[in-house]
């Protein structure tokens, strides 16, 4: 199968110069949890919000962004620019990125720009010459931020922060040719999005991922964006060169178990052990013992976890008329409640997004897009949820 995948409709993009990663749990035990029983219950079930899943990670800096719909990221590494920055990444609106050498100039952007900051200078000290006096305090990342403007080609919104370890110096900057241009929210979701998702141990030379975010979210019962948060975590612990959508079954086996520990325990204890691997894996065990053929295992253990549909999707589906006929729930299918049958969460699906960008690639010459939203929202839990369940069945 033609595998042609794009930036702009990966679910997990790594890039950067690789780092040396370490990653460790947060949490030392899983608790032992006994699985609700199925209930059924006449409760309707809520209309998901409209979260998008499709990250850009840098492995480099340790952090993750939501990539904005409409917007392609272009990773240019250094530009020249006093002071030279460590890297530059910039986010494109898809129409212009695509005209771009026909383009009398460059268009509005959104661009990340990170600086060495080893000699601690603050904030207000990266400011450039064209900087206006209007500082204001915020929060991003968890790390006190300077919002200000400044001029150029274009006006421009400016964020300033630094990395949790001080090291670093971050620029998020979004020109404008009108106050009133979209691209103004669209930077304001980006700075909401921004994360650092792996951290610095106590002597700063290695990292481990940070569960902070994933902890406060089960905290808050909010499965969906819990759910999408941990989706996010087994791209960054599948690293730079692992594709979890097409090679499960070589990637899975080599995620860290102490972290898929981590993941479980905080499922479990979060959900009284309705929700996590732990859970998941008695009912996979379960159904497993009544046949040794991994497609009829995977749509047993899918109709206990409530991923299987009842009737086929029909043609007016949220991506598209080509896949229509799957019996696999989309996200916009999940129950996002703790009546949620056990097992539910975490997910092992693919997002409408993802599919819907897949798809629409087919009109950048993307001959086997079709072919592969197909697999993805198809056949890929039959090789996903073995070497999942095998994987975790090596815990102690």
């Amino acid at each position: 199968m033609k595998r042609t995948l794009t930036l702009s409709f990966l679910a997990c993009l790594v890039v950067g110069s690789a780092a040396s990663l370490l990653f460790l749990p947060t949490q030392t035990q899983v608790d032992k949890v006994v699985a609700a029983s199925p209930s059924i219950t006449s409760k309707p079930v809520p209309k998901p919000r409209s979260i998008r899943d499709v990250f850009y990670l840098s492995d480099r800096f340790g952090f993750r962004i939501v990539v904005p719909n409409g917007y392609t990221i272009e990773p240019f590494g250094t530009k020249s620019a006093t002071p030279v920055p460590l890297d530059v990444v910039e986010l494109w609106q898809k129409a212009d990125f695509a005209n771009r050498t026909s383009l009398p100039e460059t268009p509005p952007i959104i661009s990340i720009a990170v600086y060495n900051n080893a000699k601690r200078l603050s904030l207000t000290q990266w400011k450039g010459e064209l900087s206006r006096n209007d500082d204001r305090p915020l929060t991003v990342a968890g790390q006190a931020a300077i919002a200000y403007t400044s001029t150029g080609l274009y006006e421009s919104d400016n964020v300033l922060f630094s990395s949790p370890d001080g090291r670093y110096v971050f620029r998020l900057k979004a020109g404008y040719a009108d106050a009133k241009a979209p691209i103004r929210q669209t930077f304001q979701d980006v700075l909401a999005s921004f994360t650092f998702d792996v951290s610095p141990d106590s002597t700063a030379s290695k990292w481990r991922i940070n569960y902070s975010r994933l902890q406060r979210l089960l905290a808050a019962k909010d499965w969906q964006a819990a759910d999408i948060e941990t989706r996010a975590i087994l791209q960054r612990l599948a690293g730079p060169k692992g594709d979890l959508l097409y090679s499960s079954k070589e990637v899975l086996p080599r995620l860290p178990l102490a972290d898929l520990k981590t993941i479980d325990t905080l499922w479990s204890n979060s959900s009284g052990g309705r929700f996590g691997f732990s859970a998941q894996q008695r009912l996979w065990q379960q159904v497993a013992k009544g046949s040794k053929n991994a497609k009829v295992q995977t749509e047993r253990f899918a109709q206990r976890v409530g991923w299987r549909r009842t009737q086929p999707l029909p043609q007016n589906n949220p991506v598209g008329m080509e896949i229509s006929g799957t019996l696999w729930r989309l996200d916009t299918e999940l129950n996002y409640t703790a009546a949620a049958p056990p097992g539910h969460f975490p997910w092992a699906g693919v997002s409408s997004y993802v599919l819907t960008n897949l798809l629409n690639e087919r009109s950048q010459g993307c001959g086997s897009c079709t072919i592969d939203a197909m697999y993805l929202s198809n056949d890929r839990y039959e090789t996903y949820l073995p070497a999942l369940f095998a994987r975790f069945k090596a815990i102690k």
